[in-house]
């Protein structure tokens, strides 16, 4: 084989290994307790300091809908700037694009 071929054989053996593995859900708790939980934690309607209470909503009813980002009420705020509310810097858009993967992909709590 040339060597050319095994840098193909390498960028595809790449991009195959981060197809499968996914986003990982404890990456998503990490921002969600970085930047989140302040307010989500253990006041208001809606709790994002674990799996079970992200996947149960809050008072606006159910925030994820496995599979489809665009239509899940959590991704529509972070991507739309409003959460963080206020002074708090928004999510950044590798944040946001995790987080949008993580839905698309079936919102699992593990990968």
């Amino acid at each position: 084989m040339k060597s050319g071929s095994h840098s193909i054989i390498s960028i595809f053996s790449l991009f195959i290994s981060f197809a499968i593995c996914g986003a990982d859900y404890d990456e998503i708790q990490t921002i969600f307790d970085n930047n989140c939980t302040s307010c989500h934690g253990g006041s208001g309607s809606l709790f994002l300091d674990s799996y079970a209470h992200v996947m149960a909503g809050g008072g606006s009813g159910e925030v994820i809908i496995s599979g489809n980002s665009a239509n899940s009420y959590l991704w529509q705020r972070v991507n739309n700037g409003e959460m963080p509310p206020g002074l708090n810097p928004d999510l950044s858009n590798a944040e946001v694009s995790l987080i949008a993967q993580w839905i698309d992909e079936g919102a699992n709590e593990s990968s």
